[in-house]
């Protein structure tokens, strides 16, 4: 009989990502970056934004405030470089003094600046000592607008013609079209909050990140105004702007972990006009998906905010409290008859939804400490995708599910993309489907379940709000399951491809005969457990066996002769495997 079990083979399968870039090269993580030029970004640390924006849907055009709440790293701080986008005007700057809530201009002095490219360069009046806050004002506006169909910021039109406005700027950073310490180059200063004060034309909700503090609706001018604050930290990307004539649900949801808030989260969703029934039947959904997140990584993070979905004019993306929804709401095609045009990938559950929800964990509450480490993003929240259908339907459907995900892994693929690449350099397809496999392969090595899901909660609870690098979770799971995993991280992470496996097994007597090259699809190989199952006298037996790089001749020793003898498990590790059983 021979066994022969195949994953990892193309890079087009069914949940492959369609927008792959480039790698960076690889290198140690224990190792400094390579030196470059010195960048003032990283002379201060931003603690908040305040947003005050006025949305002219007519004219395609944003007029605003933007306030930068600081603190100096460096001693001897005279400049703060910030990101702006070059076709976005800034016209006037000024140091602030006052709170950040304040409306008044107590305390705001003008200051000299300078723009080269994306970049803007804020002469302080005199030099401030580490530790200092700096706050500063900045006027601006412009036409922004949208990169491609995803990316940037979008001026579109719901069906029966009015305003749907939304933004997606993961691709082009968020200074597209906002002044920021852009987390593109720069993950690692996530704002402890952000404020947004959002003017509209009435008839138009604006939707943001966190609580919605006061809706002043038909305030002067026929505007009206939307106030929201997000008390959690967040990456700049995540920083959302939403704007349509809504139709707003709210609910309250029983979730594990929120005892301080009597055990609920507060779920809204934001639909267009003629929508309402769509999201009614696709988001009862939402309850037993944020139940399952929660139940494997930790309480929802961010309680005091809320969980929102907002329907977009894209396909969806990851922000914070107000996740983007532009799918298909499949559950409504299905009961319907109506084409889903996001068939392909909605075959097991709705995507967008699944997977734009696990970012709340992964991605949103533990961030990359850098982009080299972007696959805690993508990787991360590709597995919850599997963690949903074995905790909601069964162990069988999420096998399905990461069977699916090996068939897009490529032979040269890694994820690690090392240190000092931005967003674009780093991002690349196979984070999200190596990394997934990858995952479910290391639960697969760990061999208890116990400790992997305590390494999981443990690695999202210990670094929420923060970021983390792939060391920091190599070093939870070593303390949870008291064995060192280097080798591991070295070939399955920082390495490059999966093992392909060719041998044979063999009855010889009392024992178990292995004859088997183990190699690499790519640069390096691969040491690899080997789960061997038979029976003695009609009883079940079992062993695991360790590969090495290169042939291997191992022989497993039984109290009788082993009969049924077969491999167990291989199927749910990333690799190629063709072992035949010699009778």
């Amino acid at each position: 009989m021979k066994i022969l079990l195949t994953s990892a083979l193309t890079l087009c399968g069914l949940f492959a990502v369609p927008r792959p870039g480039p790698l960076a090269p690889i290198q140690d993580p224990k190792q400094a970056a390579k030196p470059r030029e010195h960048d003032p970004r990283g002379d201060y640390d931003v603690q908040a934004y305040r947003i005050d924006l006025t949305v002219d849907p007519e004219l395609q055009s944003i007029d605003g405030h933007v306030f930068v709440d600081a603190t100096a790293l460096a001693p001897d701080f005279r400049k703060l470089r910030l990101d702006l986008a070059a076709a976005l005007e800034l016209h006037e700057v000024r140091f602030v003094t006052g709170k950040l809530e304040d409306e008044s201009s107590v305390g705001r002095t003008p200051l000299k600046f300078s723009r080269s490219g994306d970049l803007v360069d804020i002469d302080l009046d005199t030099a401030l000592p580490r530790g200092a806050r700096v706050c500063v004002e900045l006027h601006y506006g412009g036409k922004p607008t949208a990169a491609d169909d995803f990316s940037g910021f979008h001026w579109r039109k719901t069906p029966d013609g009015k305003p749907w406005i939304a933004t997606s700027c993961q691709d082009t950073g968020s200074h597209a079209w906002w002044p920021s310490k852009d987390s593109y180059w720069h993950p690692e200063d996530k704002p402890q909050r952000v404020l947004m004060n959002i003017r509209v034309p009435s008839g138009l909700t604006a939707v943001c990140n966190g609580r919605l503090l006061q809706a002043n609706r038909k305030s002067d001018g026929g505007q009206s105004e939307f106030h929201w604050v997000h008390d959690y930290p967040l990456e700049t990307y995540s920083v959302a702007l939403n704007i349509a004539p809504y139709v707003a649900v709210h609910q309250e949801l029983a979730l594990e972990g929120l005892e301080e808030f009597g055990g609920l989260l507060g779920f809204d969703y934001y639909v267009i006009p003629g929508h309402e029934e769509r999201a009614k039947l696709q988001f009862q959904d939402v309850p037993k998906m944020l139940a399952a997140y929660s139940k494997a990584f930790g309480p929802f993070p961010f309680p005091k905010s809320k969980f929102a979905l907002v329907e977009t004019p894209y396909w969806g993306m990851e922000h914070s409290t107000c996740v983007a929804y532009g799918s298909s709401f499949p559950a409504w095609c299905k009961a319907n008859g109506e084409k889903d045009r996001y068939a392909s990938r909605n075959k097991l559950y709705d995507y967008i939804l699944i997977h734009e929800s696990a970012h709340e964990w992964w991605g949103n509450a533990v961030s990359a400490a850098d982009w080299g480490d972007f696959w805690i993003h993508e990787g991360f929240a590709t597995y919850a995708e599997g963690v949903y259908l074995e905790l909601t339907e069964s162990p069988e459907r999420a096998e399905e599910f990461f069977g699916a995900q090996r068939k897009s892994v490529s032979a040269k693929s890694r994820l690690y993309s090392g240190r000092g690449a931005n967003s674009g350099e780093a991002y690349n397809g196979q984070i999200y489907s190596k990394g997934a496999v990858v995952l479910h392969t290391l639960r697969q090595f760990v061999a208890d379940d116990e400790a992997w899901w305590r390494t999981l909660r443990g690695f999202n609870l210990a670094f929420r709000y923060k970021n983390a690098t792939t060391e920091d979770f190599r070093a939870l799971l070593e303390a949870e399951t008291h064995r060192e995993w280097k080798t591991f991280f070295d070939e399955w992470v920082y390495g490059t491809g999966y093992p392909k496996v060719e041998g044979t097994l063999a009855v010889d007597g009392k024992a178990i005969v292995v004859e088997a090259k183990c190699e690499g699809s790519g640069a390096n190989g691969f040491h690899l457990p080997l789960d061997l199952s038979w029976t003695e006298n009609g009883v079940a037996a079992r062993k695991r066996v360790w590969l090495e790089p290169g042939p291997n001749s191992l022989r497993a020793e039984c109290k009788s002769a082993p009969a049924a003898v077969k491999t167990v498990g291989l199927d749910r590790l990333l690799g190629r495997f063709e072992l035949e059983v010699l009778r």
